[in-house]
């Protein structure tokens, strides 16, 4: 079981690492395109932005959690704390993904 959520602790991290890679390229390509579709879709930027807001603060209450391992040899203190951790992940992934489709520059040929 073990090796099963390890496995999937690695996909979705390296999904995240992809997700922000993406949305890197495309700013350093796109810098004042990429920008301007931020404030075009102002609705659904300011969406994205209190999804990251959240997913912070999950972060940052697993980060207690992870503290508090620390202090205590409670194993669901551990679990609670993983759980989180993979959980941020998972939102952040949505984060960004929706944020690399509002920046994203569609190629149109005519």
């Amino acid at each position: 079981m073990d090796t099963l959520i390890n496995a999937i602790t690695i996909i979705v991290t390296f999904t995240v690492f992809l997700f922000s890679l993406m949305i890197f390229l495309n700013m350093l390509k796109y810098k004042e395109a990429a920008l301007s579709l931020i404030f075009n879709k102002l609705d659904e930027s300011i969406l994205i932005f209190k999804i990251l807001a959240i997913a912070a603060l999950i972060f940052s209450f697993g980060r207690l959690l992870d503290l508090l391992n620390i202090t205590s040899a409670s194993p669901l203190v551990d679990d609670a704390a993983t759980i989180l951790n993979l959980t941020t992940t998972i939102v952040l992934i949505f984060a960004f993904y929706k944020l690399f489709n509002i920046m994203k520059i569609k190629n149109l040929t005519v």
